[in-house]
């Protein structure tokens, strides 16, 4: 089995500047859930409202899957990824097109959703086209490699329907209907984002918590069930909205959604590292609002929703809930390692270096994931119950959660943004 291979890290401003954007992407949409509380109970067709889903998606979760994949995709797969130096010109052309998108989206400007979303487009697809033609290089075929395949060209038929109705917007050349705009969602959340993310966390749990000795069977069922439901899915929700078809394939979904928690639940019966950990803490929420989220999904697709706040409730169980304790959680393992390893490597054995759990403030660590939890938890049951009042108060109290993470994750992100490993090691050696 092969592991993480360190001298294969890419240049740390590569994946340093997409961490860096996607954590000002969460503390918008952080700030932003309080601020929108009065739309977000209202429904979910307001321009408003889908300008805060794309600082979710694209700024905030996109941004970081961006960045981890950049450094994983060498360090993790043995791969090489081809032509970084586009990649960081890339950077440049997404940050630009999301910038642009968002507010675009917010004030009702067409023409700006029109042009700013070509860019995003643009940039989304050499990344996804980037990776793909990096695959040939990849050594260690491990599970995360085929979640993260499939993940890729699901992202490019996510980033085309988004392309078409963002120009649609502007030029209104048909109406687009709930089923349509739920298909691009479904595109969106269960293939690009929810395969990225399944794949990284199996191997990152192996890693991180030394979890070896788990048979990939249900790991590759779970794949498999995924992809044939998502792909049902969206193909009902186009060409047969309301019929059986639709409910059936959500169904299968849900039970994917299962089976991926159980799965990563006897994965981690494996752990040699048998203390749990703020990291582990962040995944049994992220588990339950991703069981959460396929309960509503299978609900509003059966009808039986009482109004388009259980829409808003559905994307953010999925997005704060499901992506977001993943990600935060996470992050206490990944940029530590990032750090000590482009500031520490280089002189580890020579003199002292701290270790990676020295990096963390795990005192601000918990005080974070305690008020993420109550705050998430406020206002889902807001979102449900249609307070604006709930939303507001339990949103205020997240994005005092999502404050403290970003002072313990900045201090550690930042560096990676700017500098180069020639540098940093230079610095290093002369310190």
């Amino acid at each position: 089995m092969m592991t993480i291979k360190p001298k294969r890290s890419p240049e740390p401003d590569l994946p340093g500047r997409y961490l860096v954007t996607g954590l000002v992407g969460f503390m918008l949409c952080a700030f932003g859930v309080p601020l929108l509380a009065p739309e977000l109970v209202r429904t979910n067709d307001d321009p408003r409202v889908f300008a805060l889903s794309h600082v979710a998606v694209l700024g905030w979760i996109t941004m970081t899957m961006f960045g981890a994949l950049y450094q994983l995709f060498p360090v993790a797969l043995g791969g090489t990824v081809r032509s970084p130096r586009l990649g960081r010109w890339n950077y440049w052309v997404l940050a630009t097109g999301i910038a642009g998108f968002v507010p675009s989206f917010y004030w009702g400007w067409t023409a700006g959703v029109a042009i700013f979303g070509s860019l995003t487009v643009g940039g989304v697809l050499h990344f996804a086209f980037q990776l793909l033609r990096s695959y040939p290089s990849v050594r260690d075929w491990h599970p995360m490699a085929y979640y993260v395949l499939a993940a890729l060209v699901w992202l490019i038929a996510t980033i085309g329907f988004g392309f078409v109705y963002a120009l649609n917007w502007h030029f209104a050349w048909f109406s687009v209907t709930d089923t349509m705009l739920a298909a691009h969602v479904q595109l969106g959340l269960a293939g690009w984002l929810g395969l990225t993310l399944m794949g990284v966390s199996y191997k990152l749990t192996e890693l991180f918590a030394l979890a070896h000795g788990h048979g990939r069977a249900l790991t590759f069922a779970n794949l498999g069930v995924w992809n044939v439901a998502l792909l049902g899915l969206t193909l009902s929700l186009l060409f047969e909205p309301g019929a059986w078809l639709v409910t059936g394939f959500a169904g299968l979904l849900a039970i994917a959604a299962l089976l991926y928690v159980v799965d990563i639940a006897l994965l981690l019966r494996t752990r040699r590292r048998r203390k749990l950990t703020v990291e582990q803490w962040h995944t049994f929420v992220s588990l339950g609002s991703l069981l959460a989220a396929a309960a509503l999904g299978l609900l509003l697709v059966s009808g039986h929703a009482p109004g388009r706040n259980w829409v808003v409730a559905y994307g953010y169980a999925a997005l704060a809930g499901w992506f977001g304790f993943a990600i935060v959680g996470k992050s206490y393992k990944i940029l530590p390692f990032l750090s000590w390893l482009h500031r520490f490597s280089a002189v580890a054995g020579r003199q002292p270096v701290p270790l990676l759990s020295e990096l963390v403030d795990q005192r601000l660590a918990w005080s974070s994931f305690g008020l993420l939890v109550v705050g998430f938890a406020g206002v889902l049951a807001g979102l449900l119950l249609g307070d604006a009042t709930v939303v507001r108060a339990a949103g205020a109290l997240y994005a005092a959660g999502a404050l403290l993470f970003a002072l313990n994750a900045a201090r550690l992100v930042l560096p990676l943004a700017f500098l180069r490993r020639s540098h940093l090691v230079s610095q290093e050696m002369t310190a």
